[in-house]
């Protein structure tokens, strides 16, 4: 059976939970959200979501929609049965940007047959009809007139109410997979992009007077009680955002400042610290910041976030910081030339390494947040051992995980066809780590455990996409058809968070 729905129809369909109740209307979502993926790669995903559910499907003549077979009655024993199914539509709103809307449509059929049948027939022809599918069965007119009526009752209105909590979990498998890093050997390098080099692409900090209030200009509140000389702060992150390397850029500042000696950790190739010295005690100059990128790892075609603007101004920040006297260092910790967990035992061994032969410096490491879990194994390999859980012996250790808003970033994923693609990704966080926007930095700690140590939320706001460093500040391109593009890092209209 094939089915077409039209999208005139969809005025009619009452939008509510998945629940048989309305939604009052100041529970609707005020605006749609937009997924940053190819509506195929959405419609694929919610398609495996339901499957992963139970849920079959029937045939229809519009590829962006999808409707379920209908499932068994909510209800036994009685005369009046509830059916359900699911209808799925898509909406293509760039090549890279899409809106999938899930209903939950019910049909209900009422008996009233009491006097008809004995009850012994009552209960046969209750279940001959809870076997089979009242919509596609064929009705002889010729048979009984009692049976005949009795299937009259089943034609009844169709209502649809939108199921936000399965739409929350679509939004969830789409937005808050880990972030994806690129590593040489990984992929097929293409043509490298030539490097944008106009005067307003430079950093302008160098050439800017020291803020008469000093080089720390906010603070990250909770940061204080934490600090204390051999500090291991792990910082677990999404790639290819404003708010992260900025807030890092805070607690290094911070913790500067009160007199501890600080290195930053960038999950930087080692192969780029030799750059990354070099510019640290340089000026900081549009010469300098052309040596920096200069690395085969701000120019690869793939751009994880890793290698994000934000990045480069985080650099750029401990070179002024530098600059003021603070005693400060930043560590390229990663390796292009290992994969899995001989990856993050090398990094964890730049970090042992360094905390025997310096104990007193408070360690500030940002990672991608594979790699700053405390347990091992993953969904994609039960053997994979992170970083974290290498350096669990350091009982000064914290991990915090980023705790943020909805919103967007910079990075890369791979499509229905196992192609790597980089570009704006959608970011949604988990029930444990959502936020509010607004909200300034802070740090909140968890309840200690004896077996895992301390772990807290990093707080970071909404977030942001930071482009590839070497485009320059470019502006993002606009979240809706029609509406005005923004700089990084500004506020957009909020999406509806879940």
């Amino acid at each position: 059976m094939h089915f077409r729905w039209l999208v005139v129809a969809l005025p009619l369909l009452s939008i509510s939970c998945a629940h048989s109740k309305r939604t009052p209307e100041a529970e609707l979502p005020k605006y749609e959200h937009v997924f940053q993926k190819p509506l195929t790669e959405a419609i694929a995903a919610t398609r495996q979501l339901l499957e992963e559910r139970g849920y079959t499907f029937e045939d229809t003549e519009d590829p962006n929609q999808l409707v379920t077979a209908w499932g068994e009655p909510d209800s036994a024993g009685t005369r009046n049965t509830t059916y359900t199914r699911y209808l799925v539509t898509g909406i293509q709103v760039a090549p890279r940007q899409s809106v999938v809307r899930i209903f939950r449509m019910t049909q209900q059929t009422t008996g009233n047959d009491a006097e008809w049948k004995k009850l012994w027939w009552k209960v046969y022809l209750e279940r001959a009809e809870q076997m089979s599918n009242p919509f596609v069965k064929e009705v002889d007119f010729d048979q009984d007139d009692a049976a005949t009526r009795r299937l009259s009752m089943l034609r009844g209105a169709q209502h649809g109410t939108r199921d936000l909590d399965l739409e929350q979990a679509l939004t969830l498998r789409l937005e808050s997979a880990p972030s994806v890093e690129v590593l040489s050997g990984n992929v097929a390098e293409e043509k490298r992009p030539t490097a944008v080099r106009a005067p307003e692409f430079y950093l302008e900090r160098w050439s800017e007077e020291a803020p008469a209030e000093g080089p720390c200009t906010m603070s990250v509140r909770g940061l204080p009680k934490l600090l204390h000389p051999g500090l291991t702060l792990l910082i677990g992150e999404q790639l290819g955002t404003n708010e992260v390397p900025g807030v890092v850029g805070h607690i290094v500042c911070q913790a500067a400042q009160a007199g501890l000696a600080v290195v930053l950790g960038l999950s930087l190739p080692e192969t780029e610290q030799a750059r990354v010295d070099r510019y640290l005690a340089s000026p900081g100059a549009p010469a300098d910041q052309d040596a920096l990128l200069e690395g085969r790892f701000w120019t690869r075609t793939y751009q994880d976030g890793r290698s994000s603007r934000a990045v480069l101004d985080l650099i750029d920040r401990a070179r002024a910081l530098r600059a003021a006297g603070l005693r400060v260092s930043v560590v390229a910790y990663d390796t292009d030339v290992l994969n899995g967990s001989e990856r993050d035992a090398a990094q964890a061994r730049v970090w042992t390494q360094r905390r025997a032969a310096k104990p007193d410096e408070v360690q500030v490491v940002l990672a991608g947040n594979t790699h700053t879990r405390l347990e091992k194994g993953t969904q994609w390999d039960p053997a994979f051992t992170p970083m974290a859980h290498l350096m669990k012996a350091d009982r000064s250790l914290v991990v915090l995980e980023m705790s943020y808003a909805q919103g967007t970033r910079w990075g890369c994923d791979l499509n229905r066809d196992s192609k790597l693609v980089c570009g704006l990704v959608g970011a949604t966080p988990a029930p444990e780590v959502a936020a509010l926007p607004g909200l300034s930095p802070h740090i909140q700690i968890k309840e200690a455990s004896p077996t895992e140590g301390l772990q807290g939320l990093l707080y970071v706001g909404q977030l942001t996409p930071s482009m590839p460093a070497i485009l320059g500040p470019r502006l993002a391109p606009p979240t809706n058809p029609g509406e005005a593009p923004r700089a990084p890092g500004r506020d957009m209209r909020p999406p509806p968070v879940f």
